[in-house]
């Protein structure tokens, strides 16, 4: 079957954290040739590295923080064309873990009372949401922070697949993307159940936008990324390019032929506020470290931040989402927070303990393995003792 080369990947964001319900029990952090790996030295994180490029992932990397000892983790290549080996430094997209720094933004404005959990989208947005049954005075921004607004999910809708084929340049924003999932009834009525949807998040970048009258890019970018001297993370915008050093980035066009086509070099403008930055595994690890250690957020915003939502991920005891984030609960019983992110060429993981001490992060460069045995094995690689 065809698969459509940009929103389906997008699409994979949404079916990567709803297929985290699939799972019963985890696999082995052991590799599949049978070897045994011990927690806590990489050996069994670098053998989920290895096992994802054994079952067809070019290149896997990962990084993992505890206190002041960084190890690096690679396997596989980062360019089919040049066998170059992946290495910390590479830039890739992150798709969905964009959606924390959002959340991270908008709990900031919170923080400042220039925002409040419970306040009405039409409040900050007077008459946006207001068609097809959609009601924004109904919809609060904690709703949309924790996919609770019923909102369609405006990748659905097949207008976007059909501009980003006719005109690959063509340049999205978040009000765009808002309105054509506008043009949709609601899933649900606000806060009566859950559904993950990319909508929240380019609703929640124009409320962004409103409330400070800058960008949610410039915003982040000064508000997150400058100060936590992030200088490998940005927002591309509507650029196809990934500055070097990359990772380069390879998807199919069909899932079940082996036929493989370079994805790096795209406008991710289809996924604006919502899975559209760059970034590479220290930046992330960085980034999780801060947040969790409370340098980003008062103590109440992060425990609101990091509370399960009632009803999320419902076919599943161990993943749950809070307010951007997903909350991780590892067979050893140790809990870890971030975010999973699906886009065109890549498959991003974000991760760390409670405290921030403990961080990990990887990156396939490719889209068409189901990732969800991956990030389980390597939670449980990296954050459970032997």
């Amino acid at each position: 079957m065809h698969r459509p080369p940009l929103l389906t990947a997008v699409l994979r964001g949404l079916a990567l954290v709803l297929g985290l319900g699939l799972l019963v029990t985890p696999a082995s952090a052991a590799g599949r040739d049978g070897s045994a790996h011990r927690p806590g030295d990489g050996s069994a994180l670098l053998g989920v590295l290895q096992d994802a490029v054994r079952q067809g992932s070019p290149g896997a990397l990962a990084q993992s923080r505890t206190g002041r000892r960084v190890r690096d983790l690679a396997a596989g290549v980062a360019d089919i064309a040049t066998g170059e080996r992946p290495d910390a430094r590479m830039r890739f997209r992150i798709g969905s873990v964009t959606k924390t720094f959002v959340a991270t933004a908008v709990l900031q404005l919170v923080a400042e009372g220039r925002l409040r959990l419970d306040e009405p989208v039409a409040d900050v947005l007077p008459g946006f949401v207001d068609r097809n049954g959609n009601d924004g005075a109904a919809i609060t921004i904690r709703m949309l922070l924790s996919d609770t607004s019923g909102l369609y999910e405006y990748t659905n809708d097949p207008r976007v697949e059909q501009i980003t084929q006719q005109d690959p340049a063509h340049c999205f924003t978040p009000r765009e993307l808002v309105g054509f999932a506008l043009d949709h009834p609601p899933l649900f009525a606000p806060g009566t159940s859950w559904a993950y949807s990319n909508t929240n998040y380019s609703l929640l970048a124009m409320v962004l936008e409103q409330v400070t009258g800058q960008s949610y890019g410039d915003l982040i970018t000064r508000g997150i990324l400058r100060p936590l001297n992030l200088s490998a993370t940005s927002f591309p915008g509507c650029s196809p390019l990934l500055p070097a050093p990359r990772l380069h980035g390879y998807t199919k066009p069909d899932p079940a032929g082996t036929q493989i086509q370079e994805a790096t070099y795209y406008n991710p403008s289809f996924a604006a506020g919502n899975g559209d930055m760059i970034s590479t595994v220290g930046d992330l690890n960085r980034f999780d470290c801060a947040l969790l250690g409370g340098r980003l957020l008062p103590a109440r915003l992060l425990r609101a931040m990091l509370t399960p939502t009632p009803g999320s991920f419902p076919n599943t005891d161990v993943f749950r989402y809070g307010l951007g984030v997903v909350i991780a609960r590892t067979p050893c019983g140790v809990t870890v927070y971030g975010n999973a992110g699906s886009i065109q060429g890549y498959e991003t993981w974000m991760s760390g303990t409670r405290n921030g001490r403990h961080t990990m992060s990887f990156v396939l460069n490719q889209d068409w393995l189901d990732p969800t045995d991956i990030i389980t094995q390597a939670i449980t690689a990296e954050f459970c003792p032997r």
